[in-house]
């Protein structure tokens, strides 16, 4: 089974799967190139090994330190081909609240979005499915779209999920629940329904693990009350 190693990098969360090869999902923000190099070296791996750096989805938090990396390991950058320009401009597309959470988030970051340390042309840009086997890690990459339009998901053989922020705390008051933030809440659901139904631990971008029935609760709750946030 793959080593999972969170690393925290501003208020996102990076990951290194480390199986016969390493592959880095998400950079984090806020940060330069010795803070990961430091990083590394704690956990006892040589940025060159890093076979695949993965983003999952076009938000800046999850790739602002994505030049910086890609100097560090040399390695391949796949995102889902609707994440190409983020990455290749350094511009976000526009953040859709879902709920009052999300629009109150959105006052909270105005002016205060990560900026991209340098801009980076993905190498490899996915639709749908993708099979890390080739990269060394025994599992695949999966378009999941809501959040955003260019979501992707990481599952690893043996039921590890890595879901970006389809499941995220509350910045506010910790609380966890569905994505605040959603182009499309009907994909949302259909996406969390797709992985709900063969994967048991959930690793979000802000946080985790979380437990299958932990997510099937929350789908449920958000799915019985019409809006994440609103008091019970």
């Amino acid at each position: 089974m793959a080593d999972i190693i969170p690393l925290r990098f501003g208020v996102s969360q990076a990951y290194l799967i480390c199986d016969q090869n390493n592959i880095l999902l998400d950079t984090g923000s806020d940060t330069d190139k010795a803070a990961y190099q430091k990083a590394f070296e704690k956990a006892k791996v040589n940025p060159r090994d890093i076979s695949l750096v993965v983003i999952s989805h076009g938000h800046s938090d999850h790739f602002a330190g994505l030049g910086a990396i890609k100097e560090l390991t040399g390695a391949p950058v796949l995102c889902h081909r609707l994440a190409a320009q983020a990455l290749a401009t350094g511009k976000n597309p526009k953040f859709v609240p879902r709920n009052k959470l999300g629009e109150d988030m959105l006052k909270l970051i105005e002016g205060t979005v990560p900026v991209m340390d340098k801009t980076v042309d993905a190498d490899i840009l996915v639709d749908k499915e993708f099979d890390l086997n080739a990269f060394g890690v025994a599992g695949k990459v999966l378009h999941t779209p809501g959040h955003s339009h260019c979501s992707l998901s990481l599952l690893l053989d043996g039921g590890y999920v890595f879901v970006g922020d389809m499941v995220v705390p509350s910045p506010f008051d910790g609380k966890l629940g569905l994505a605040f933030l959603a182009t499309n809440e009907s994909e949302l659901y259909d996406s969390l329904r797709t992985l709900l139904s063969f994967n048991q631990i959930f690793y979000g971008g802000h946080g985790g693990p979380y437990t299958r029935d932990e997510v099937q609760r929350l789908l449920e709750l958000d799915l019985t009350k019409g809006n994440l946030g609103e008091e019970e």
